[in-house]
């Protein structure tokens, strides 16, 4: 769960910056959560949080998913998916 916030988190500061476009953000934010759920899935998994580590980056996923399909979906802005990294470059990037 850790590695897809962290996929996410990655391209933050770049987009943050100005030098990675929303559509390639909001992308990369649906893909992390899409990639833990089928790699939790063949192991066996149903996604949801089994540990306290876990239940603690699950709303992180929630919303990665939620903005980035947002964004795609055309229901909000550019602006939205910065307020949103940049919270999660806050709250991951240095941990």
């Amino acid at each position: 769960m850790r590695a897809a916030v962290d996929s996410a988190v990655a391209l933050g500061p770049g987009f943050l910056r100005g030098e990675v476009d929303p559509d390639t953000m909001a992308n990369a934010m649906v893909a992390a959560v899409r990639d833990y759920v089928e790699r939790d899935k063949a192991a066996g998994g149903d996604g949801r949080p089994t540990d306290a580590q876990a239940r603690h980056l699950y709303p992180a996923l929630e919303e990665l998913m939620t903005c980035g399909s947002g964004y795609l979906a055309g229901r909000c802005d550019a602006d939205c998916v910065a307020r949103t990294m940049t919270e999660m470059v806050h709250e991951f990037a240095a941990s």
